[in-house]
């Protein structure tokens, strides 16, 4: 019903695809959807995976078009299929994006004239992280202590067995223990650190009265995860939309002063965090100007996932493609 099986159909659903040699071999780069006509001033460039293949979706930011689905992320290959956008890629103003060093190459060699702003919601998500890896480096090494433990058990049970074997005495293995200490709210650190997750990603004022309690417990036994969620919180307070169109003087003091903070407290995760910061300052600080995202990307990829799930997968990857190419292009 769909006309998917006609020849003319499936010359027109394959004719973007590439191949190429790489290292001695044929490589075929898939692309379903290549739509230059949708191309406009305001373009966003985001990575999706369907099935187990990653993918490079490129869409317009003012109508929510696919405007270039192909299945890599690599710089180079992308770069074949600029030759496909004519004129168009020179009135491209904005694009959107993640830190990735392929779509910086792309989007300068398809977009020369456009200026780039770095994603916020994979800026805040990288800080996130950082946050929640402070939290992490504690929960592991209590947990490797308990490893420890555990092996000490067993070389002593090991021993005992041997002893009983030399004895004649029956052997009856001890249960291991590992006792932990109960903090004020009762818990125990290992457990405080696991059920601290979400109250991190929060604002203080947006906590639950039961995090307020687990939150007062655990900044007091590690003041570090406290410095690290006030770090967090200055910088998700300097990064607010309600700074758009601020005075970019401002922003650099304040900025500057968050980096001073960042060096002060000497903690690797928020120091590796702010160098991305800044390796990607211009990018990023060019939100203030207009407040541009990713949404759209972000969105179009949810309306793919939930497309999938409708669909119950993708097990005809190219009818797939051709509905995909349908729906949103």
């Amino acid at each position: 019903m769909s006309g998917f099986l006609e020849p003319d159909i499936q010359a027109k659903h394959h004719q973007y695809d590439i191949s190429h040699n790489e290292k001695g071999e044929e490589k075929n780069i898939r692309v379903p959807i290549l739509k230059p006509e949708n191309i406009g001033p305001n373009m966003a460039i985001d990575e999706k995976q369907i099935g187990e293949e990653m993918h490079t979706v490129l869409s317009n930011r003012d109508t929510g078009k696919i405007a270039l689905l192909a299945r890599t992320l690599k710089a180079k290959e992308l770069g074949l299929l600029t030759a496909h956008f004519d004129s168009r890629g020179f009135e491209v103003r904005t694009v959107t994006r993640d830190l990735s060093n392929s779509y910086d190459w792309f989007c300068r060699a398809a977009f020369p004239n456009a200026g780039h702003v770095a994603d916020k919601f994979h800026i805040i998500k990288s800080l996130l992280d950082s946050c929640q890896d402070v939290r992490v480096r504690y929960r592991q090494e209590i947990l490797r202590d308990k490893r420890i433990e555990y092996e000490k058990y067993k070389q002593l049970e090991k021993q005992r067995k041997l002893q009983c074997s030399i004895e004649k005495k029956r052997y009856k293995k001890k249960k291991f223990i590992y006792r932990e200490e109960k903090t004020e709210n009762g818990e125990t650190r290992l457990e405080i650190l696991a059920r601290s997750r979400f109250l991190l990603f929060k604002y203080q004022n947006q906590w639950t009265e039961s995090q307020k309690e687990r939150a007062t417990v655990l900044f007091k036994i590690y003041p570090q995860i406290e410095l690290t969620y006030k770090l967090s919180c200055d910088f998700r307070n300097w990064y607010r939309r309600e700074h758009i169109g601020a005075d970019t003087t401002i922003l650099n003091l304040k900025l500057n002063e968050w980096y001073r903070k960042v060096e002060q407290a000497d903690i690797d995760e928020m120091l590796n965090f702010k160098s991305l910061v800044e390796r990607n300052e211009s990018i990023i600080k060019r939100y203030f100007d207009k407040g541009d995202t990713n949404a759209i990307a972000e969105n179009i990829n949810g309306k793919i996932k939930r497309f999938i799930m409708i669909n119950q997968g993708t097990r005809d990857r190219e009818f797939f493609y051709f509905r995909l190419a349908n729906y949103f292009s």
